[in-house]
């Protein structure tokens, strides 16, 4: 996967013109797709994931659109399911899954994990000291790694909420969060917290952003660029492999995910770029090895 920008040989002969609308409109649908961009400072190198939750059943073990490989158990048997569309996760203890978007950690640049977000305005969600991942960044393998950097929300408890500075929630709101390992006492250490409350029964749209590099996290909410507001988490010294879903406890209470994408690209994680489908990709490919086929004629032709 290249990272550099794509700039198609400039060229005074009219005979390479449709040479060179070829790889404009490959360089265009690889920027869309995400496989390339302006330059960075050490621009991370991963597979994009592009999954809809298509498929109705277990989570575990089946494919996305676009990742490396399949949903894989880290813990648990059973819990994560899919149905009309979304994905469920228990407000319980219980499963956690696993998809990678590289086959090694990444140690540099940017990865951004976005997906749709709603925690479920039935039942009872008591307070708590402690904030569960639910969704976020895995380091290793499903088998032998660590929870890079969590997502979650919790009803905070009066403990919580004055170490951490959180407003109380009503009943009908929770508080959302980013931290490191796959939950945290909020109780004992500062939560970095979403400065104000959602509310149950409502989507969001949330995105996070590990800077491998900088060893930094960034968590948006419905943002429409990199530039809307966000809170950022330091420290985040663990390098992500792939993400996670997770049934962490009783505390998050019942919640849905869909439309999860993983991307060195911003807007395509954030849902503001239309994500391509697999059959974009073999057409990106397909129009590489035609580009790569006419070029080699041109050059034949111009040494007769």
């Amino acid at each position: 996967m290249s990272t550099s920008v794509c700039r198609p040989a400039a060229s005074k002969s009219r005979s390479d013109l449709p040479v060179r609308r070829a790889a404009s409109v490959v360089c265009a649908g690889l920027a869309v797709a995400g496989c390339v961009s302006a330059p960075t400072s050490g621009f991370a190198q991963v597979t994009p994931i592009v999954e809809n939750f298509a498929t109705t059943g277990a989570l575990s073990g089946s494919t996305p659109g676009s990742g490396v490989g399949s949903w894989a158990t880290i813990s648990g048997s059973g819990g994560l399911g899919v149905s009309g569309g979304t994905l469920a996760i228990a407000g319980s203890s219980g499963q956690s899954a696993q998809l990678n978007f590289s086959n090694a950690n990444v140690s540099t640049g940017v990865v951004y994990l976005g997906f749709d977000y709603s925690v479920s305005a039935g039942g009872t969600l008591s307070t708590s000291d402690t904030i569960s991942g639910v969704v976020g960044f895995r380091s290793g393998t499903n088998t032998s790694g660590s929870y890079a950097l969590s997502f979650g929300t919790f009803r905070p408890s009066a403990s919580a909420s004055s170490t951490s500075g959180l407003a109380a929630n009503a009943t009908n709101q929770v508080t959302a969060g980013i931290f490191t390992g796959s939950s945290q006492n909020a109780s004992t250490t500062a939560l970095t917290a979403w400065s104000s409350a959602l509310t149950r029964g409502d989507t969001y749209r949330v995105v996070v952003g590990l800077d491998t590099s900088s060893n930094t996290a960034t968590l948006w909410i419905n943002p429409t660029a990199t530039t809307s507001t966000s809170v950022v988490l330091s420290g985040v010294s663990l390098d992500p492999r792939g993400v996670f879903v997770r049934e962490g406890s009783s505390s998050h209470g019942a919640i849905t995910l869909d439309r999860l994408f993983a991307s060195e690209n911003f807007e395509v994680a954030a849902g503001l770029t239309a994500v391509p489908e697999p059959s974009t990709y073999a057409a990106i490919g397909g129009a590489v090895a035609l580009l790569t086929a006419v070029a080699k004629r041109r050059r034949r032709q111009s040494g007769r």
